[in-house]
Parts: C-alpha cells; structure tokens; sequence
C-alpha cells in the first residue's frame, strides 16, 4: 500500500476545534482507496472510507478531491502535514458581507423588528462576527416563516442566501417565504431547488407551490399540461377531455383498483386543479377513507391548500379532522390522537394568523371551513359533568375551528382547550334565544368583506352557520343597500329563517306599491319565514286581477316547499277563470315541474301541484296528450302516477281509447290509490260490450293478479264477458286452468282463481274434457284439487270411471273425492268383483275413512268364494296392522283346503310376528312329514327363532313342530338338527336351553343323527 496524496483539514469556531484527515492510497498497481479520520483534535480520530472497495486511480482522485473540497466550503482550512504539532488555522478570509438591506419606509414596527432579525442571523453565520450581534430570541425559521405570512417583500435579498447549505426545515420555510415576498431572482433560486434531485420531497413540493406563485399564468397552464402529461393514462386522458363527469368516474374506478399507492395520484391532480379535475377531487377528498397511506397524502394536500388559501380544499380537509377519529398508536407515523390534535389547533391557528392580520384572506378561508360542515354534523345535546358543575355540549360543539370562528366571543360558549371543544355557560342551556350580539371571530375582518358572508347564506346547509352570517350582513348597510333583486330573491329561498327573515326585511324595502319586481314577491311567497309567507298572501290578494294570467308565477306558487303557498296557489287557480292559453301553458309548466321532481320526500308537493293541475283543466283532459300521461304514469313518485290517472279518467273513452300497457301499469301499481283509479277505469271500458271484448286478454291477466283489490274487481267482469261471448269465456277458462296446473301462481291467487271457475265462470265448465278434470284431481295444488272435486260433483255421471280410477280417487287428499268414489264401488259391484285384486288397493289407503269404508265394503258386499289366494294374500301381506288383521280375518273366511301349501310359504315369507304366528296354524296341518316343504320353510324358521323379546308363542310353536319332525325320520333329524345347530349359537341365553334340550330329544330318538356338541356327565360331590 502506498499514500499518493494526503490532505489535513482544520476547523476552529468558539468551542469547536476538528480535524479531519484524508489519504488517497495505491493499493494494487492501478486500483487505489479514499480512507478519512475526523473527530476533535487531541483525541483519538475515528476512522472511514469512501470507497469501500478499490477502484481505478482516476475514480479514486475525483472521490479524494470532492471530498477535500466539501468540507473546505464547509469551513475547513488546510493544516500541517498529519502528527505534527498543528498551530491555530490562519484566518480564513472573510466571505463577502451579506446586503444591508435598508428598512423602506412605511414598515410596520413588527416588520423592521423581522428585518434586523434576518440580518443579525446573516451577520452571525460570518467568521468573525460583530460585537453588537445578540443570539436571536426565538428560532430562525420562525422568524423566516412569519416574513412570508406579513409579505414583507424586502426581506428576499436576505433570504435567499438562506438556502444555500441549508437544512430541509430551514430549505422549506425560506422557499415558503419566497412565494409570497419574492421576485424575479427568488423564481431562478427556486426553480434550482425544484429541479435538485437531491431536495427532499417535502422541501420540493412547497418549492412547487412557491413558483406557481411566483410564475405568470402561461407558465402555470404550461406546468399543469406537464404535470397532466404524466397522469396515469386511464386518468390522462379523461382530463385533457374536459368531461368532469367522465373523468371522475375513471378517478374512483382508478382508487377502486389500483392499489394501496393509487391515493397518491391526488397530489398531481392538485396541481392540475382544473375545472376538469376539481370536482372529481373535491368529492374524493370527503370520501376517502383514512388510511396510512391516504393520511399522507391529505396532509400534503392540506398544507398545499393553506399555502394557496385555497378555502374550500383547506375548509373540506379540516373537516375531515375534525370528523374522522384516531388510528390509535399502533401507527404513529399516520394519524394518531396527538395528530390528529395538532392538525385541528393548526386549521385554527392558521385562521387566527390571518384574523390577526386582518387579511381578507382570512374570510375565504374561514368560509371554507365553515362551508365544509352542514345540518348531519350536528351531534345530540349531551351534559358534561354533574353537580354544581355540570354544564352541556352543544350540537357543534365537538368541532374547534368552527366554533373558534362562530364564537369566539360569544357570551354563552367557552373554549375548553383539551378535548379542544366549545361548551356551554352555566347561565345558558342548549336550544335557548341566542344572544342579540356578535359572538364571531374578527367582526371588523367580516365587515371589510361582506361578500363572504352572502357566500355563506348562498351555500352552507348549516343552521348556526346561517344565523352567524344573516346577523353579522346585517351590520353592512351599504354592502346591503347594492345587492340586486338575484340575491335577495336568494335569500327569501334559503331554508333557514334568520336567513329568510333578513330577504324579507329587503324585500319590504324594495317592493313598490303595485308589488313589482313580482319575482320578490314570489320569493317572499316561498319564504322559509312564516310572517313573509302570511304578508305574500296579502299583498298578491291586492293585486290578484294582474297575477292571473301570468303562469309563471302561479307555477312558482304551486311548486313552493311549503304547503300554505301550495294551497294559496290550488285556491287562486279554483277561484279564476283561465284562458284556453293560460291553462296550457300552466299545465304545461306544472307538468314539467312534476316530471323533475325524483325524490319521495318531495311527494306532498307533487300532491299539491296535481291538484292545481286538475284545477286548471277543470272536467277536460284534452290540453294533455296521451305521450304526457304515458310520462307521467312512469314516474317513480306515487302522487305523478296518479295525477295521470285521473287524467285518463277524464278522456273520453269512445274517441280515445286506452293503450293496454297504461291501463295495465295502472292496475298493477303497488300504490292502493293508482290501483283503484285503474279499476275504475277498466268498469269504464266494461260498459260497452265491443270494449269489452277487445279486454279479453287483460282481464285473464288480472284474474291471476298477485293483488287481491285486483282480483276482486275483475271477477264481476268476466262474468260479464262470458255471457257477452261463450267462446271468449272459453278461452278464459283455459287458461285459467293452464295458469292453475303450472302451479306458479302467487299466494292466494290460486283459491282466487278456483272461486271464480266455480262462480262466475261456472257454465263455460260443462264442456271441460274429462282429462284436464282427471289433472285437477291429481294435482299436487290445494286449490286445484278443490276445483276438480267441484267438477267431479256436477259431472261425475257423465265421466268415465273404471276400477283403478275409483280405487286411487278413494284415496284422494279431499274427503268429497273419497266419498264420491265410495259410491261409485257401491254401485258398480260386478265391475269390482271382476278386478278384486286392484280393488283392495284401497285398503292400503292412508285415510282412516277409506279403509273403514274398505272393511265394511269387503265383508258385507262380497263372498269368501269371491276372493281368490292372490287376493286374500296381497291384504294379509299389508305393512298396516289393522289391513294385516282383516287379510287374517278373510283367510279364515275364505280357507280353501288346496291353497295351504301355498298359502303357508306366501304367509312364511312376511315380516310381520302377527303374520308369522299365525302361519304357525297351518305348519302341521299341511308341512308335517313334507321333508321339501319343511325345507322350503327353513328361512321362516330362522326368522321365528331369531327374534328377541317378541314372538314367544310362534317361537315355541317352530320348536316343537322342528322337535317332532325332527324325531320322525333320519332325514329330517338331520335337516333339523341343522337348523338348531346353527340358532344355538345365536339365539339369547334364555332361548337357547330349548334348542338343545330339543337336539337331544331328536338325538335319542335318531341315534344315526350326529349331535354338534359332548355331554359331559355331572360331577357328583358328596360331603365329608
């Protein structure tokens, strides 16, 4: 290794004494390192590297001499050569002075103080300072970031030799200051900090802001089109359209989809800020949920905001803080409580900076905030405390700025600062009069500017807001004075009565004695101030012959918000009489006005206007068309709907008939009233037979209508439309039961649709096919069912019914279906002795009826000959225990001697213990001594045996029959033996001394026949 250059760098001011060392060494032919030591002279000197591998020796000279040469511009001298005695630096040589900048005249005394404070900070940076330099009493960047606020413009030569070298923080506030005091020179010192890739962000972007205030108009429009070019595409493009509507749908799309980071794009958008653009923004802003990342963001909008005074951003975003509760501190670097705090004291101190000042920015940043709350933030009136001490929360009161701005010196709140909220006196309690004083912040600030406060009754939604703002225009006599009839008929129309009552005391003032201009006395009329309203009343009731004819007005009227104006109109409309051309063009309006109105709380008014719409026409309707009333039925709002059914009504039906589809959107509204008015129109059209018929349709629909009302109106309708044409009644009924069978029918419209079948459509049912009654019968619908067993009852003679076919409707769910066919098998016995075996199906019925019809009808009706083993097997054979005991009952009946061998393997096989015992009767009279009957027998055997807890009498029978048989011959010793043999070993405990007692006996007397087990003899035991 060896050193190529070395360099010792000396740094003395007051207390500070450092050294710093750099070697430049050759490491490998070509390949060389920059080390580094530094710390206070006199100790030990910590070490570094600037390359941390080796590099060229050309690289490695540029990394020593920039090294060298940052810190000489930091202050450093060079020195002696390093470890030797190193005496004191020479004096550096002076940098040049700083400008004296000399105090114009005409400063405040606040503003020359900030002057010599900025040039006491440019003295004390120099080598050698003066002796009458004193250390500043607060802060620097205070000092700087106030110059900015007062604009004191001769401060920019001070200021910008305060960027150079300069910390972020002290970067930022000199950049801040020079957008509001600079020049020319400061756009240049800008734009260099802008375009350093090395200035921090947030220095960059107030750095942004600064020049855009400092720039022309061309130059902003050129850096929004820069700023617009590198928008993400979706969103570029959208925004060069000018389609605000377009673009804000693709700004939420883009939010929607694109990520944790998409939030970000806001920060560009604010710098576009075109008409394009704000809307969009200006509605996500009081959206946008708080997340880590969407925190950021807002804060860098709300300081842009405060540096533009841009209120309504400013104003919208403090809202939010105010609004939106902490993230807790699990995320302190996003909106924690102690956040969340600064930010709400700040929205007030930056009011309070401006109030100070007097500024008339202060009034469009108060109207910022003040606009960005409504009537929805009020919070329900809570106590606060108890006792001697309890006093009470208002509805606003959680919100600091806004309550800073309305009350500040209002005799019935105070401040607590902190929960940072507003509370009441103990002398005051929410809801009172308030008092007849001024309560805001800087009065004199509103007074210069009384635009502001005519901005705030013009749009803010906020009732404290309102009365703030109507009191304190009302110390602007002059402004007042020159407000045109626009902006008082604005006031009579705001909703909120100090508002209103202040338009009207203008508008008494400027209504002449024949009560022109008449848009104010319409406003008047629409005020949200009663005693306007009554006095409206009063003065159009003067000149009442003049108000007539004008329809311009009388609309007005009839659309007011409140409904003694609307009644006032329906009387004033009643009580004249109208030219042909007035009532068309007052309809007209009218109709208009209805067919803008959309939201349901605006049905009353909708109300109130149809009734001076019918007032209007009178008895005729011909002044409205026919496409009109179609609108005005297709309306959402009820009261629309039926002012264009009452309009129908009043058309003469012979010329003018009525299109289905309206007809049939009336009588299917889920409105009562649009019903009944449809209703009324359909008995209307019933009255002509020809009408009536060309109804065909509509009424087979409405039959099946989901609305009872419906329903019943109609039915009286096709009554008379089948006498009017059997075959139209035909057809009605066809479908009827089409619609009834598909079984897709509403609740309760299928008993409907039954009631009338069998009522008034009852005659077209006599040529029903004999099938569709067999459909009904065997429907699976209630209602159905009841219609088939009605038609049943009126034709069953005339149908065609054979065995099977009464036997299944002897089942049916309907007892009259049941009773029918009970008396169809009384009177057709021959056709039922022939089909006997289909016949006692319904013994097997789940209708308790049936069966008991069924017993009776077999024993008494038929002979024990009629029943052949077939028969009398498949009814012992049911799995119903009354069925099996009649099948018993008639095979001891009907017991023919040929049938046992038979009839004993058909009972063996049912699972019944009934059924099996009793077949035990027939085991010795027809199975003893028939080895391949027994054989046969053998699965019934085992079934008997191998039954537990049950069957005790059938099981003794089988052993003793197998015990006999089995002692009869070799061959059937053998065979039983077998069958014991294996039931031993299953069979219960209890059970099983029989089965061996039995092989004994068997084995006694057939020797031949090999017993399954040994026999021990028993161990006789005597006593001692």
């Amino acid at each position: 290794m060896r050193l190529l250059e070395q360099a010792m760098l000396l740094f003395q001011e007051g207390k500070s004494d450092k050294v710093y060392e750099a070697d430049l060494l050759e490491v490998s032919p070509g390949q060389c390192v920059v080390n580094f030591r530094y710390g206070r002279r006199g100790t030990a000197l910590k070490d570094g590297s600037k390359t941390p591998v080796p590099v060229p020796q050309a690289e490695a000279k540029r990394v020593f001499d920039k090294l060298v040469q940052s810190k000489l511009d930091s202050g450093y001298v060079r020195g002696g050569a390093p470890g030797t005695p190193v005496s004191p630096p020479a004096p550096r040589a002076p940098a040049p002075p700083p400008p004296r900048v000399e105090a114009p005249t005409g400063l405040s005394p606040r503003e020359r103080t900030l002057l010599q404070q900025l040039q006491q900070e440019a003295n004390a940076r120099q080598w050698f300072r003066r002796a009458d330099v004193r250390a500043q009493p607060r802060e620097l960047e205070r000092v700087i970031w106030r110059v900015g606020e007062l604009r004191v413009r001769s401060a920019e030569p001070l200021l910008l030799p305060l960027l150079e070298r300069a910390k972020p923080l002290r970067a930022y506030v000199v950049a801040a200051a020079l957008g509001r005091v600079g020049s020319e020179t400061s756009v240049s010192a800008l734009g260099k900090l802008y375009g350093d890739a090395s200035t921090p962000d947030m220095v960059r972007r107030i750095a942004t802001e600064a020049l855009l205030q400092l720039s022309d108009e061309a130059t902003r429009a050129d850096f929004r089109r820069d700023v617009e070019e590198k928008l993400p595409p979706a969103l570029r493009e959208p925004a060069r359209a000018g389609n605000a509507e377009a673009f804000g749908r693709a700004l939420d799309a883009h939010l929607a989809s694109g990520g944790v980071n998409a939030v970000e794009v806001l920060e560009p958008l604010y710098l576009v800020d075109s008409e394009t653009v704000r809307p969009a923004l200006l509605r996500t802003l009081r959206t946008l949920p708080f997340t880590v990342q969407s925190v950021r963001v807002l804060r860098h909008l709300f300081k842009a905001a405060e540096y533009r005074y841009d209120g309504e951003v400013f104003g919208l975003i403090a809202w939010r803080y105010e609004k939106e509760r902490s993230m807790g501190s699990s995320r302190p670097r996003a909106y924690t409580l102690e956040t969340r705090k600064y930010l709400r004291r700040r929205v007030w101190r930056t009011l309070r900076r401006l109030g100070e000042l007097e500024s008339p920015d202060f009034v469009k940043m108060a109207v910022g905030v003040l606009l960005a709350f409504s009537d929805a933030d009020a919070v329900p009136v809570r106590s606060i405390g108890h006792g001697w001490s309890q006093t009470y929360g208002d509805a606003f009161s959680p919100y600091w700025a806004f309550n800073q701005v309305l009350y500040r010196h209002s005799p019935r709140y105070e401040p607590v600062q902190n929960p940072l909220l507003f509370i009441c006196k103990s002398t005051y309690r929410p809801g009172e009069r308030p008092p007849d004083v001024r309560e805001e912040a800087f009065p004199k600030v509103w007074e210069r500017t009384p635009a502001g406060l005519l901005h705030l009754l013009d749009e803010s939604r906020c009732a404290p807001v309102h009365e703030f703002a109507a009191r304190a225009l009302r110390a602007c006599p002059d402004f007042l004075a020159r407000l045109d009839v626009d902006a008082i008929v604005m006031l009579l129309e705001r909703p909120y009565e100090p508002t209103a009552r202040l338009g009207f005391e203008l508008a008494s003032q400027r209504l002449d004695a024949r009560r022109e201009p008449r848009s104010l006395l319409l406003a008047v009329a629409r005020s949200a101030y009663a005693p306007a309203r009554q006095q409206a009343f009063r003065w159009m009731d003067e000149v009442r012959h003049t108000l007539i004819e004008d329809t311009g007005f009388l609309a007005g009227l009839a659309t007011a918000p409140h409904a003694e104006t609307r009644a006032y109109a329906v009387n004033l409309v009643r009580g004249s009489v109208l030219s042909a051309q007035a009532v068309q063009a007052l309809v007209g309006r009218l109709v208009a006005a209805l067919l803008a109105l959309k939201v349901k709380e605006e049905g009353p008014v909708a109300a109130d206007v149809a009734r001076v719409v019918l007032a209007a026409l009178g008895p005729s309707s011909r002044a409205v068309g026919l496409e009109v009333v179609r609108d005005l039925l297709a309306h959402p709002l009820a009261e629309v709907q039926e002012l264009g059914g009452e309009l129908l009504l009043r058309r003469d039906l012979r010329t003018e008939p009525v299109p289905d589809e309206l007809l049939h959107l009336l009588v299917h509204s889920e409105h009562a009233p649009l019903r009944a008015l449809g209703l009324r129109l359909l008995a209307l059209l019933s009255e002509s037979e020809a009408t009536l018929l060309a109804q065909e349709a509509m009424l087979t629909r409405l039959a099946t209508s989901p609305v009872p009302d419906v329903r019943a109106a109609v039915r009286p309708l096709l009554g008379k439309l089948l006498a009017a044409s059997p075959a139209a009644g035909a057809r009605v009924v066809d479908a009827l039961l089409t619609a009834l069978l598909r079984r897709r029918l509403p609740e309760g419209v299928p008993a409907h649709v039954v009631a009338v079948l069998a009522g008034e459509l009852a005659p077209a049912l006599a040529s029903l096919p004999a099938e569709t009654t067999w459909r009904l019968l065997e429907s699976e619908d209630g209602a159905a069912q009841d219609l088939g067993a009605q038609v049943l009852a009126r034709r069953g003679a005339e149908l065609t019914v054979d065995v099977p076919r009464a036997t299944k409707l002897a089942g049916h769910d309907m007892r009259a279906v049941r009773e029918w066919a009970w008396r169809w098998l009384e009177a057709h016995l021959p056709e039922v002795r022939a089909e006997l075996a289909t016949a006692v199906g319904l013994l097997d019925s789940r209708w308790d009826d049936t069966r008991t019809f069924g017993f009776r009808y077999f024993r008494e009706r038929f002979a024990p000959e009629d029943f052949s083993l077939e028969v009398l097997v498949s009814v012992a054979d049911s799995v119903r225990k009354d069925v099996q005991a009649f099948g018993r009952e008639l095979l001891t009946r009907s017991f023919r001697e040929a049938d046992g061998p038979a009839l004993l393997l058909r009972l063996s096989e049912h699972p019944a213990p009934e059924v099996q015992l009793f077949a035990t009767n027939y085991l010795d009279r027809f199975a003893s001594g028939n080895a391949a009957l027994v054989e046969q027998l053998t699965p019934y055997f085992i079934r008997v045996l191998s039954q537990v807890n049950r069957g005790r009498v059938a099981r003794q029978r089988v052993l003793g029959f197998l015990q006999r048989e089995g002692r009869s011959t070799e061959a059937q010793g053998r065979g039983v033996m077998e069958v014991l043999h294996r039931m031993s070993a299953t069979i219960a405990i209890e059970h099983r001394a029989a089965a061996l007692e039995a092989m004994l006996a068997i084995a006694k007397a057939q020797p031949a026949v090999p017993i399954p087990f040994h026999i021990r003899p028993v161990e006789v035991r005597r006593a001692l």
